[in-house]
């Protein structure tokens, strides 16, 4: 966090790079980072504002600073409705549309990336951390950008099935489309597709074998099933009874049709998922 003084006077957020985390692969992400932020105009996206280099030669940008939390968490601490949280996350699809529509794939999207903060007493979603980002048409640094074929990039809970895979160099928006689900699928039950407690005990093979293979209830019976559905139900305002009505049919069926293994029976974009 920092304050610009000039030209105009703003609380701000820095982005920098530690000493001695300065690799090749570190700093060329870093830039691709801030170019890919550089494209984006959408309100509900956080915005770069100024960039350059520190008098020790270490790059920085500086973007808007958005003082709000993970969307998950936001949810649950103001016990939003089952419609009230649709409304946010339909922001956050036009969001990530927005980056897809000027050739960026995000490729790490989850609650803490979605930050929530209120502007004008309205809570307004902002997808940040664009580190792991992959541009579609065109190269977003001059310098090349090799990922090891046998590693794997983003965060394994909200990992679509094709980021697992150890040759994962055709990726496309789809990919998005899965997190997103994954997203969604927490939104409304508190539970992740595949648990998290589950991926704490398992090796990475197990790890990207169940992402890749194993298809999670819908969400619906994941609520039912679970021993925490009478407080999941008062954290969403209504009842277990009402809720599970709520999501049987067209919520369950929407998540599931996100959360497809094979990415061609996936929605086609998250304006699409939006709808």
């Amino acid at each position: 966090m920092a304050d610009q003084q000039r030209p105009v006077k703003r609380r701000v957020a820095l982005k920098l790079i530690r000493p001695g985390m300065d690799s090749k692969l570190i700093l060329a992400r870093f830039e691709a980072e801030r170019q890919a932020l550089a494209m984006m105009d959408h309100p509900n996206i956080a915005k770069v504002l100024d960039g350059g280099l520190t008098e020790q030669g270490r790059p920085y940008f500086v973007m808007e600073y958005v003082k709000g939390i993970p969307i998950t968490e936001y949810c649950d601490s103001r016990q939003l409705s089952v419609p009230e949280r649709l409304q946010l996350f339909a922001q956050v699809c036009k969001a990530v549309q927005h980056a897809h529509h000027k050739g960026i794939i995000h490729r790490d999207l989850k609650p803490s990336n979605i930050l929530v903060a209120p502007y004008d007493d309205k809570p307004v979603p902002k997808v940040i951390d664009f580190g792991l980002a992959k541009a579609i048409h065109q190269s977003l640094t001059e310098n090349t950008l090799h990922t090891a074929h046998d590693m794997v990039l983003g965060t394994p809970l909200y990992m679509s099935p094709e980021q697992a895979q150890l040759n994962n160099i055709d990726i496309d928006t789809r990919s998005d489309i899965y997190s997103l689900g994954v997203l969604l699928y927490e939104l409304l039950t508190g539970s992740t597709p595949l648990e998290k407690h589950r991926f704490k005990q398992a090796a990475w093979d197990e790890i990207r074998r169940m992402i890749r293979e194993e298809d999670p209830p819908r969400p619906s019976l994941r609520l039912s099933s679970a021993q925490t559905f009478p407080s999941v139900a008062v954290g969403r305002h209504t009842e277990p009874a009402r809720l599970t009505r709520l999501m049987r049919g067209e919520l369950d069926w929407i998540v599931m049709k996100a959360l497809e293994k094979d990415r061609t029976r996936r929605y086609e974009t998250a304006n699409g998922f939006a709808a």
